[in-house]
């Protein structure tokens, strides 16, 4: 392939991926719902602090945030984001979480179980949070 065949190339690929639509509103909040669950199953609660809106994270430390979630007696082994319904400024977003109860009583202890989470999510200065207070 010769530079000119290379060049037109690569000015045809910057031309399609310019005029590809912007995703929704409700698909940037599953992409985010998602990646905040994904990193709670993996205990990862740095980067989960990191999808917390500015007002949680002006109340709350990054410390007091991964020592809170690392006291739970729940374990979160799988998170698929199921559904999202968003308006100019708030989404709902249904999350079906598996967990398993390694703190509960007895032979309840260690038992699996999976439910839908339905959790909000914010738009504040163009970015989506999610939001435990809203």
């Amino acid at each position: 392939m010769n530079r000119i065949s290379i060049l037109f190339a690569s000015m045809l690929c910057l031309l399609l991926v310019a005029c590809s639509p912007p995703p929704s509103d409700e698909e940037v909040v599953a992409q985010r719902s998602q990646a905040r669950w994904d990193a709670l199953v993996a205990s990862d609660f740095e980067t989960s602090y990191t999808y917390q809106s500015p007002p949680y994270r002006q109340e709350t430390s990054e410390i007091e945030h991964i020592v809170g979630l690392s006291r739970r007696r729940i374990v979160w082994i799988s998170a698929d984001v199921s559904e999202v319904e968003c308006d100019e400024a708030r989404c709902e977003v249904t999350v079906s979480v598996g967990y398993r109860a390694d703190g509960a009583p007895g032979q309840m202890s260690g038992m699996e179980n999976t439910r839908p989470v339905r959790e909000i999510w914010v738009r504040l200065d163009g970015q989506w949070w999610y939001s435990d207070t809203a």
